[in-house]
C-alpha cells in the first residue's frame, strides 16, 4: 500500500510540473519573446538594426502577414514628395490573454531589408 502511495505522489508531482512548465511557457515566455520581437522592430533606427529586426522576427516566430502601405508625405516640395513605405507584420503566433495576433507597424527604413521577411521558407 506504501508503494502505490509512492507512486500515486510521484506521479502527482510530474503532472504539477508539467502543468506549471506549460503555464510559464505560454502565459509568460510567449509574451515576453514576442513583446521583445515588436520593441526590437519599432525601435529600429538604422537600416542595418531594421535588417537585424526583421531577421530575429522571421527566425524567432512564423511570419504570416506582410501589409505594405505607401504614404506620400509632399507638406514641403511638391515636385520632390517623400515617399514612406509603412509595413505591418503579422505573426501567426497569438496572445493568450485576448486572442488577437501579435502585430507591429512601422515606417521602413531601406526597403531591401523587407526581402528577409519575403523569401523566408517554414
Amino acid at each position: 500500500m506504501i508503494t502505490f502511495r509512492r507512486i500515486l505522489f510521484v506521479l502527482k508531482a510530474i503532472l504539477a510540473l508539467v502543468m506549471a512548465v506549460f503555464l510559464v511557457y505560454y502565459l509568460f515566455y510567449i509574451p515576453l519573446k514576442f513583446s521583445y520581437l515588436i520593441w526590437r522592430v519599432e525601435s529600429a533606427r538604422t537600416a542595418a538594426e531594421e535588417k537585424q529586426a526583421f531577421i530575429t522576427a522571421a527566425n524567432w516566430g512564423r511570419v504570416w502577414e506582410v501589409y505594405l502601405e505607401r504614404t506620400t508625405n509632399a507638406q514641403n516640395n511638391i515636385q520632390n514628395p517623400k515617399v514612406n513605405v509603412v509595413v505591418s507584420l503579422e505573426w501567426i503566433e497569438c496572445s493568450p490573454y485576448n486572442g488577437a495576433a501579435y502585430q507591429t507597424h512601422r515606417v521602413v527604413i531601406d526597403t531591401n531589408n523587407l526581402d528577409i521577411l519575403y523569401n523566408k521558407k517554414y
